[in-house]
């Protein structure tokens, strides 16, 4: 068996790109707990505040994967994402700074006019690629058919799945929860769950290969915002035991440690009675900033994921702010916002 210490120093020594400003704050939020009617400590882990591009979970997992795109020899980042992506608008911008050219693939048609995260993505100087289509599959398949032409026009793509989901990408919430757990211990909190959204199961897939290399701290409660069921689960067991294997590992992480519950709504990206109530929730007791489609929708779960007993435990919570706000101002969100239809 490899020591603690040993796995540490793996993921420290592992390539990386140094963008964000570290470590987010954690802040108490007693008022937005007050509000929500949450009976325990609730703390939020800021990562909205990662820095650059308006920030973002996104930003940990960039740092890595674009140092590997410039040790593999690319000269151009490939992405793929809904419309109002931010992992495409945190690549656009990133990549960018890091030398590279910049190719976004999005979903949903072209737009009448450039709103959001797609502001971003067009001043960062990305070029956009829009696709028909909402379905994940067929985004996947149009990001393979660029990442061909890229090739033969005689570039050198790095190509980068939806959401920056693999184990190099994971690696930064590796790393985020032993920030996270210093953090904790220097406040003196004992906290059960880590609550936060997961789709693509990057962020949910690192945070446990962390604990798995602390060997100790809050579990982790992925708040599922894109109907992935039981295949998320999946993905994120295998992704977080791929991540522990790249780092040296010969731990793993049981399916049973993968905690999702659905709250996605409808489809995808939908605007949700529980996500506008606590994006109004959040700005009026503590200032925090949510997006509709992730954080919001992690955030409204809490109250009643504690009614059902699913947050087990007397400790404090920690709500990990993913960012994404951006989105908020797409005329299809401000519109859901201020109508509440979708």
């Amino acid at each position: 068996m490899i020591r603690p210490e040993i796995l540490l120093d793996s993921l420290a020594a592992l390539p990386r790109e140094s963008f964000s400003l570290l470590p987010t704050p954690l802040q108490p939020a007693t008022r937005l707990a007050e509000a929500l009617g949450v009976r325990r400590p609730l703390w939020v882990k800021r990562d909205d505040l990662t820095g650059p591009g308006l920030g973002g979970n996104k930003v940990r997992k960039l740092e890595y994967l674009l140092a590997d795109a410039k040790a593999a020899g690319a000269d151009t980042v490939i992405t793929v994402g809904a419309r109002q992506s931010n992992h495409a608008r945190l690549t656009a911008v990133l990549g960018r700074i890091a030398g590279f050219h910049v190719e976004l693939v999005l979903g949903g048609g072209e737009p009448d006019d450039l709103l959001g995260n797609l502001v971003l993505d067009d001043l960062a100087g990305a070029r956009l690629h829009f696709v028909e289509s909402w379905d994940w599959n067929d985004l996947a398949d149009a990001l393979t058919v660029f990442t061909k032409e890229l090739v033969a026009s005689g570039r050198r793509p790095y190509s980068i799945p939806m959401g920056g989901s693999t184990e190099i990408g994971a690696a930064g919430y590796a790393r985020a929860y032993l920030e996270l757990l210093d953090q904790l211990d220097r406040e003196g909190v004992a906290a059960d769950w880590v609550i936060h959204a997961s789709s693509t199961g990057g962020t949910q897939a690192g945070l446990l290969a962390g604990r798995a290399l602390a060997g100790r701290g809050p579990r982790i409660f992925g708040v599922d915002v894109a109907k992935g069921g039981p295949a998320l689960q999946q993905t994120v067991a295998a992704l977080a035991n791929d991540t522990l294997r790249r780092l040296g590992a010969t731990l793993s992480i049981p399916y049973s440690e993968v905690i999702t519950s659905d709250f996605t709504g409808d489809a995808y990206g939908e605007v949700t009675a529980e996500g506008r109530l606590a994006i109004r929730i959040a700005l009026q007791t503590e200032g925090l900033v949510l997006d509709p489609v992730y954080s919001a929708k992690a955030l409204g779960a809490i109250p009643p994921l504690l009614e059902d007993g699913a947050l087990e435990g007397t400790a404090a919570l920690v709500f990990l702010h993913t960012g994404g706000q951006p989105a908020l101002f797409a005329s299809e969100y401000s519109r859901a916002m201020r109508t509440g239809t979708w």
